[in-house]
């Protein structure tokens, strides 16, 4: 009985990041696609050179049904989409990333990096006049993979503000982190009005050697 009830829990937990999984590429396409249709409008020109670039990233991202990825690969798949946040915000928006070798061979949840950069352009950069900077970092300490994007926008609008933050992107990458690796994996918000936003991930160092054994 023991047994079953373990392969049940498996089951369901597989199901669970399945399902969480579909809706946050649901939400990150939906969110890209409404900014190459601004683009198409606006600047035509940079929207047709973008579109043969996003059709590689859509090929990759919709076909994409790993339960973990290399975070190279999630943080390239990222920057596609900031190239296309680039085309919209011109020089307002400067990302920077700093990610250690090392941690480049780390497995990740798919989409685990994206939500937590395009809240850093959408609710950070964009709303700044001058725009600002994202920076993008990784290391490994301890066996613990650590993740920080950092955003010097206009920081959280009301106290506690990011305590409550409920939005989907944010939610998914929480409760998928939770349902892998439960306690072990934390998701922070630390942000002040006028400064910026630093949105922190730890989660268990994990590579495809070990994986396997």
């Amino acid at each position: 009985m023991r047994l079953r009830g373990r392969i049940a829990s498996i089951d369901a937990a597989v199901r669970f990041l399945a399902v969480f999984q579909g809706r946050t590429q649901l939400h990150v396409l939906a969110n890209t696609l409404s900014t190459v249709g601004a683009l198409i409008r606006r600047r035509p020109e940079i929207a047709e050179d973008l579109l043969g670039e996003f059709a590689g990233y859509l090929h990759e991202f919709v076909g994409n049904a790993k339960p973990l990825v290399h975070l190279a690969e999630e943080l390239r798949l990222t920057l596609t989409f900031v190239a296309v946040q680039r085309a919209r915000l011109g020089g307002r928006l400067r990302v920077e990333v700093a990610v250690l070798p090392e941690a480049m061979g780390a497995l990740v949840p798919p989409c685990i990096l994206h939500p937590l950069v395009e809240n850093a352009i959408l609710h950070g950069i964009a709303r700044r006049p001058t725009g600002g900077r994202v920076r993008i970092t990784g290391r490994i300490t301890r066996g613990m993979l650590h993740i920080a994007v950092a955003d010097d926008g206009l920081g959280p609008q009301r106290p506690f503000a990011l305590r409550t933050r409920t939005g989907w992107g944010l939610t998914s990458v929480r409760l998928r982190l939770a349902a892998l690796w439960g306690a072990r994996a934390r998701v922070r918000l630390l942000g002040h009005l006028g400064v910026g936003t630093v949105a922190y991930v730890s989660m268990p160092a994990l590579f495809a050697q070990e994986r396997r054994r």
